[in-house]
C-alpha cells in the first residue's frame, strides 16, 4: 500500500490560502518586516531579555511596557503602604489585575522591590491591609453612588 503524505495545516492569523487541488505552493517573504508583524513571540523574547528579573516578574501582570514603566515610577515615589495601594488601584482601573490577585502575597512581593522609598509599612502584610482598605473604600463609594 502506498504511503500517503501527512498534511498539517497550522493557521496562526493572517491570510491563509488552502489549495486542495494544488501540487505545491510557495510563499516568499522578503526582509524582516513580516517577522515583526507576525512574530509577537519573537518580539516578546527580545523584550523580556532587555528587562531585569524584577521587571519580568511585573510584566507577568502588566503586559504593556509603557504602562509598566509608569507603574514602576509611581511605585518608586511611594512613601507609605497606603500610597502603594493607590498605585494598585490604578492597576485595577486600567484592567491589568483583578481584585482577587492584588491581595495575594506573590503579587505584592513583585511590587515591593520597586517601592524603594517606602518609609513605613513595607511588609507584605501591611501592604495587603492597605490594599484591602482601598478595596473596601471603593465598595463603599460604589454603594453610595448607586
Amino acid at each position: 500500500m502506498e504511503e500517503q503524505p501527512k498534511i498539517v495545516i497550522n493557521i496562526n492569523g493572517g491570510t491563509t490560502m488552502i489549495m486542495p487541488a494544488a501540487t505545491s505552493a510557495i510563499q516568499n517573504f522578503y526582509n524582516d518586516r513580516f517577522a515583526e508583524q507576525a512574530g509577537p513571540e519573537k518580539q516578546l523574547v527580545r523584550l523580556e531579555s532587555s528587562l531585569s528579573q524584577q521587571e519580568r516578574n511585573l510584566y507577568k501582570y502588566v503586559h504593556d511596557v509603557e504602562k509598566m514603566s509608569i507603574y514602576i515610577s509611581l511605585l518608586g515615589d511611594c512613601n507609605t503602604a497606603h500610597e502603594l495601594a493607590q498605585v494598585v488601584g490604578n492597576m485595577l482601573d486600567d484592567g491589568f489585575v483583578e481584585k482577587h490577585t492584588v491581595v495575594k502575597a506573590a503579587f505584592i512581593q513583585v511590587l515591593l522591590p520597586f517601592a524603594t522609598n517606602l518609609t513605613s509599612g513595607g511588609k507584605v502584610d501591611n501592604v495587603r491591609q492597605q490594599i484591602n482598605n482601598m478595596l473596601a473604600a471603593r465598595r463603599r463609594k460604589e454603594k453610595t453612588a448607586v
